[in-house]
């Protein structure tokens, strides 16, 4: 209720009504905009999974896809140094979304058996207005990537965090995606520096009680060429797991905006650690 309360302070009542309005009523065409399922913790913290999904956006294709990445929290890396991916980019695909889903999801088993990974995750902040585990109406991907929060602040939890901050800042690509930068005056004064060559990466902070800076989560150095020349980041939510005997470790999900194929693309990115 608290980021919604924030949010809503920012916006213009019709525009947020719009979202939801849009996502309720169930539209056909539907922008390439990820939807997450959450699929849990190992209960020992070390491991946590979690699936995005969606259609695509490419022209003729409306296939589906469906990716889940299972991440060792102790390193944030990825189990086997890549997601479980299926989709199908060709014109001619006719994977639909179940499928790309269940395919997906029959991959991830045996790994999932084998780190046990069904703990819930419990959530401690969030930013509704993200919508993250909707399939987001094509014309709203745009409005949605501009209201998104660059903070959040867990209502609960045994961490200790008061907030979690997302600054972006410029790091080296082997893209030079200088031209997706917006030319606002704020993002110009954020972005300092030679843009040739760098692509938009960002920043999470975590404050204590104190609202001082306990810890940075994460800090890209570079940028890889997956993230398709990120337009904007914010936080959509964060997950935290306290296990007996064991360091807490906190989940935060951030959304990564990109230019597709018809507007807007939105996916998620999963940081993890512990947050001390």
């Amino acid at each position: 209720m608290f980021a919604a309360v924030r949010i809503i302070g920012r916006l213009a009542l019709p525009l947020v009504m719009g979202v939801v309005l849009a996502i309720s009523a169930g539209i056909a065409q539907a922008g390439d905009a990820a939807a997450r399922h959450i699929i849990g913790f190992s209960p020992d913290s070390a491991y946590f999974a979690f699936e995005q999904y969606g259609t695509l956006d490419a022209g003729a294709s409306d296939s589906g896809w469906s990716q889940i990445d299972i991440i060792d929290t102790r390193t944030d890396q990825l189990v086997g140094g890549k997601p479980i991916l299926v989709v199908d980019e060709t014109e001619e695909a006719t994977l639909t979304l179940e499928q790309a889903r269940a395919q997906a999801a029959a991959q991830a088993a045996p790994i999932l058996a084998q780190y046990a990974i069904t703990f819930p995750a419990e959530q401690a902040a969030s930013d509704k207005f993200t919508f993250p585990g909707e399939t987001v109406a094509y014309n709203d991907i745009s409005r949605l990537e501009q209201v998104s929060q660059k903070w959040l602040s867990p209502l609960h939890g045994e961490t200790g965090i008061s907030t979690i901050q997302l600054d972006e800042i410029l790091a080296a690509s082997t893209s030079d995606c200088s031209a997706s930068f917006a030319t606002t005056q704020q993002r110009d004064q954020a972005l300092q520096g030679e843009k040739a060559g760098k692509a938009l990466g960002f920043r999470l902070t975590l404050h204590g009680q104190d609202g001082k800076p306990i810890k940075i989560l994460h800090e890209d150095k570079t940028v890889p060429g997956s993230r398709n020349c990120p337009t904007s980041y914010s936080l959509s939510e964060s997950y935290e797991l306290t296990p007996a005997g064991r360091p807490a470790v906190i989940v935060v999900l951030v959304q990564r905006f990109s230019q597709g194929f018809e507007g807007r693309d939105r996916r998620f990115l999963a940081v993890t650690g512990q947050p001390r």
